[in-house]
């Protein structure tokens, strides 16, 4: 084959290539929005550290997002399961799943965030209350919202403990 004839190949080829990065990455933002493949990434790195721990969803938590001992890190944790790129993840994670091991997990989070409403400072709740209050922390909300409505009703059932204290701790942090 001629030189010309190799160019033209490669040339080709790489047309096709970025298409199909392109395609790819337009499929990826309809589907996770906002939520990158790097974070993907590290949610998937979090959960194999935890996956054989005594606690998993706290070590997930300190993994992912930093020592939860710490309140910035503990108000970036719950910001971010307002994010519908991460409902969609747990989507695909859950889906309708109700195993005793699923179930303990969902328990497990939604305890998390109970505790986490319990103990927060004053300064704590104004550094939400002033996010969720901002415009974008309105539109998260909303867009939160319709995602997660907009799964069927056996993956709303699983998860309803989460959501439930997702909400009170947003309902606290409102009118306290």
């Amino acid at each position: 084959m001629s030189r010309p004839g190799k160019i033209k190949i490669v040339a080709w080829a790489g047309i096709i290539g970025l298409i199909l990065v392109a395609l790819a990455a337009a499929l990826w933002i309809r589907r996770f929005h906002n939520y990158t493949p790097a974070d993907a990434l590290k949610d998937y790195r979090a959960a194999k550290q935890a996956e054989h721990t005594e606690r998993p969803v706290e070590r997930y938590l300190d993994f992912r997002y930093g020592p939860q001992t710490d309140a910035a890190n503990r108000r970036k944790a719950f910001v971010d399961f307002f994010n519908v790129g991460h409902i969609e993840g747990l989507y695909l994670i859950v889906g309708n799943r109700t195993d005793p091991h699923t179930r303990r997990l969902v328990d497990a989070t939604a305890q998390i965030f109970a505790g986490y409403r319990q103990a927060m400072t004053p300064e704590d709740k104004q550094a939400l209350k002033d996010y969720f209050n901002s415009d974008a922390g309105r539109g998260q909300i909303q867009q939160a919202t319709a995602a997660y409505l907009a799964k069927d009703v056996h993956f709303r059932t699983v998860t309803a403990p989460v959501i439930q204290e997702l909400m009170t701790t947003l309902a606290t942090v409102q009118n306290p």
